[in-house]
Order: C-alpha cells, then structure tokens, then sequence
C-alpha cells in the first residue's frame, strides 16, 4: 500500500517539477535570471529524492545562473549537489572539479562589492527579534497588519513590490543588482541606483516603527531580518502542505489528512497579483495554486479510503472548480456519488467531463473513464 502511494506522490510531484523546469528556463531566456533560479531552486528541492536527473539538470542551470550574476560561493554549492554529468558531458568529473575550484577562487577575491558606500545605511542597533510583530497576508489580498494594526495601503507600489520579493527570499540576501535588473531594467545605471534607493527608503518609512528596521543592507545585498517577527501566511502554507507530503509518504494517513485540511483552510485565495506584477510573482502565485490543487486531491482520496465519501466531495468540486479538465478529479467525484447511492449525479459527472473534454479540447474520455462510468451505469443496485 505505502509503495503504490509513493509511487502516486513520485509521478504527480515529477510532473509538476518537469513543469516547473521548463517555467525557469523560460524566465532564464527572457531575461529573468533570478525568477530562474528560485523556480529550479524549487524543481531540485522536489525532485533531489525520487527524480536525480531531473534535480541534477536544476542544479547544473541554476551553478551557471548564479555564476553568470557574480554569485561564486552559491554557484559553487549548486554545482557541487549535481551527482551525474548532464547528457553528452564526457569530461564531467574534470569539469566539476574545475568549477567548483574556480567558483571558490573568484568567491575570495577582495574588492568584489566597490560600491558598498552608495548604498543608504540601516539601523542595526536594535535586536531585530524586538521588533513589533509583522502580519503578511498575501493569499487572497494583500495587507500588512504591525503589531495588531493594519497598515494603510502603501502608494509607493515598487516598494511595496521590492518588499513581497524579499519575502520569498527570506533565506538568502537579494543584491542590489539582481534588484535593479527586476524592478528598473530599461533604466540607466545611476538612475536605477537612485530608484532602488528611494524604494528601500519608502519601504522602511511604512514597515518601521520609530527604531530599528526589518530590512537588512550588508556589502549591497538586502534581506529581510531572519530573526524579525514576521508571519506570512504563504510560508505557513507551504509549511502545512510540506508536513502533509511527508506524513503522506511516511503512510501517516491521519497526520496526512489534518494537516492537508489546515492547509486547505490556510489557502483564503490565490496568490495576491496586481496589474504591474512581473513574472516572479504571477509564477509564485502558480506554484502555490498547484500545491493547494494537489492537497484537496490528496485530501479527498484520503475521505474516500476513510469511507467519508460526503467530505469527499467537497474537495474534488473546489478541485474542479480551479481546473475542470482534471479528468481524474471528475472520476474520483463519480465514485464519491456512487458509494452516497447518488447514482444520477455519478453519470451525471461524467457527462459533464465529457463535454468539457469534447468541447474544449476535442477529446473524449480515457478509456479508464469510461468503464467506470459504464460500471456505473450498470449497477442497478
């Protein structure tokens, strides 16, 4: 039983990270080296235990992406996690080890961040751990509530943008230049450096209280307190759904099944977007709805072995409602009627999924659909 359930969780997450990888070489290719490398940063983290080839390939594109962009040391460890050569690299023992000592070299070089002095000074007298408690909500809306009072709508939107980045960078710094090529990439270089620093500026006048800041400015790099109280509840939500994943895989079915329900609840809505958001945050949006999506699946398959076809139900109408050409989803919905007696609404589903298939993608149903819904349609009771 545990074997076929890894092997359910190995295909889905291996699909999902295949897309995934194609997402990041795409963001690499237009131009979005660092929305690349936090994408494959994802595809390896998903894939390092069930799919090696797939992490290694994410791990060789994100060495040179992070080499590219004057990160030696992160390059260095990027590489150093790719276990086989990638396709047709013959010489790969030689070139790995030439790499990793090259990327440690350039990493020791002195005087790589000259331009440290222009950038503004930050407060770092203050223990952030100190600080008044910052409340993100992000999933459904966006506010910031600080010590139980929300914030007023920031007017200065690149600041308020430069912000929600960091919060998917809370562990590790983003430097001034993968910044400046992010948010002002037509901008010449003086002129993007005065834009940065009047965005960090605006952002510490609404996070901050009277003293001490969130943010944190070393050797041009800027990242938000690792010690500061801040909760978001996208990181609670990954969180959630990463607990759920190992229960599920460690056969911990009703471990499993409360915390996909908190995650559930967890998700009030998609990842909060507005009109001039750029690729990073529309993808970031994407790979949250997909892990909600694959929780309410794992959730109703869980309610349907636990014989609560009723709640069952639940899960796979809200999965539908966000991605109706989930065939699976509309057969495990068929199944839930017809242990609840409902066997007019279970040809009645199926019915409905064939015409979405037909009419919108000239398809018609697996041959597995249909013989259920045909079993279905004979079972007179």
């Amino acid at each position: 039983m545990k074997a076929h359930r890894d092997g359910e969780w190995t295909g889905e997450v291996l699909s999902l990270a295949e897309g995934l990888l194609h997402q990041g070489e795409q963001c690499a290719q237009i131009g979005l080296p660092q929305q690349a490398i936090e994408i494959l940063g994802n595809v390896w983290t998903m894939s390092v235990e069930y799919a090696p080839e797939l992490a290694d390939s994410a791990a060789w594109e994100i060495g040179w992406l992070a080499a590219r962009r004057g990160r030696y040391a992160e390059a260095a460890a990027w590489f150093a996690r790719v276990a086989q050569p990638p396709a047709n690299a013959p010489l790969w023992p030689i070139a790995r080890e030439t790499l990793l000592e090259m990327c440690g070299l350039l990493d020791q070089q002195p005087g790589r961040e000259s331009d440290v002095a222009a950038s503004p000074p930050v407060d770092v007298t203050i223990n952030p751990s100190a600080l008044p408690p910052l409340v993100v909500t992000s999933l459904g809306r966006f506010h910031v509530t600080r010590a139980g009072t929300t914030l007023p709508t920031c007017k200065a939107r690149k600041s308020i943008a430069i912000f929600r980045y960091l919060l998917l960078q809370r562990n590790r710094a983003a430097h001034k230049d993968e910044l400046i090529d992010l948010f002002w990439p037509d901008s010449q270089p003086r002129e993007a450096i005065h834009s940065l620093h009047v965005a960090i500026s605006g952002l510490r006048r609404y996070l901050d209280p009277t003293a001490g800041s969130y943010l944190l400015l070393d050797a041009g790099h800027y990242q938000l307190h690792q010690d500061a109280p801040i909760d978001d509840d996208c990181v609670s939500f990954v969180h959630l759904i990463e607990t759920a994943e190992q229960h599920w895989r460690d056969g911990n079915t009703a471990c499993a099944r409360q915390s996909y329900a908190d995650a559930i609840v967890c998700y009030q809505g998609d990842y909060y977007l507005d009109d001039r958001d750029l690729l990073w945050a529309v993808a970031e949006q994407e790979r949250l709805l997909t892990r909600y999506l694959v929780a309410l699946d794992r959730l109703g398959r869980i309610l349907i072995a636990q014989s609560q076809p009723e709640a069952a139900v639940e899960c796979f109408q809200r999965l539908l409602e966000r991605d109706s050409y989930r065939e699976d989803a509309h057969c495990q919905l068929m199944l839930c009627y017809q242990q609840l007696g409902r066997r007019g609404e279970a040809l009645r589903q199926y019915q409905i999924c064939a015409a979405i298939l037909a009419q919108d993608l000239g398809l018609e149903p697996m041959p597995e659909t249909q013989a259920l819904y045909h079993r279905i349609l004979g079972d007179t009771g």
